[in-house]
Formats: C-alpha cells, structure tokens, sequence
C-alpha cells in the first residue's frame, strides 16, 4: 500500500477509489430498484405493457450511465496499472459524457445548472489529479532514465 501511494498522487488514489465505490454503488441500487421495478410491472397487470416499456426504457439509459460510470473507474485503475495517463484521459471523457447526459433541455434551467454544479467540482477535482499524478508519473520517468 506504501508503494502505491509512493508511486502515484494520493488525490488519484483517493478520487479512483471514490469512483470505483460509486459506481459499484451505483450498480448494486440499480439491480436491486430494477428488479423491483420488473416483478411489479409483471405483477400489476392493470398497468401492462406501457409500464413495462417505460420502465425498460428507464432502465436501459440507467444501464448507459451505469457502463459510463463503470468506464470511469475501470479506465482509473489503468492508470494505476499501466502508469500511463492516456487512460486517466478516456476517464475524463467518460466524465464529460455523463454531464452531457445529464443535461436535459426538457427539464427547467435549475436542473440542468443544479446538473452542472454537481459535475464541476467533479471536474475540478479530475484535473487536479490528473496534474499531480503527471507530476509523479515524470519524476518516476526521469528517475528511471537516470538509473540506465
């Protein structure tokens, strides 16, 4: 444990940690509201199929933020494997997506900047650790071109 926080910034440690436990979060409600979701529509025939529908297409753009999530974390524990930041960037991108999926012009202006407060800090804080993990990640790189 020592050596990977010798190795790479805490911020990104602590930021791949967070995401990872969001987006395992994040999956385990899902199953758990989607399969709640499923029984009650095939229970409650009075509704039928439009309920199923709708809830299947609820689920499916859940299961789209739910594989961008899992993307994000994935990609930053790449990074931690591979030191290499050109996964922390696909991560990044991931992160731009969801706030672009997020946004949703149908919905009053206070939802979509309440959206968009929610992701800068999120934002702010990836750049943050993208910076000083390029920092650790140069000092590591120097430092290994000296020793050969």
């Amino acid at each position: 444990m020592k050596k990977l926080f010798k190795e790479h910034s805490p911020y990104f440690i602590i930021l791949t940690l967070g995401e990872t436990i969001v987006s395992i979060i994040a999956t385990l409600s899902f199953i758990y509201t989607d399969s709640l979701t499923y029984s009650k529509s095939l229970i409650i025939q009075a509704m039928g199929i439009e309920k199923l529908l709708e809830s299947m297409y609820t689920s499916t753009w859940w299961a789209l933020v739910l594989l961008l999530l899992f993307f994000v974390s994935l990609f930053s524990i790449m990074t931690i494997i591979y030191k290499d930041l050109k996964y922390y960037t696909i991560s990044f991108g991931c992160l731009i997506e969801l706030l672009i999926l997020s946004i949703n012009f149908a919905n009053p202006i206070k939802y979509t900047l309440m959206n968009i407060m929610i992701f800068i800090p999120i934002i702010v804080l990836n750049i943050i650790a993208y910076n000083y993990e390029k920092k650790k990640l140069q000092v590591k790189n120097k430092t290994r071109q000296k020793n050969k």
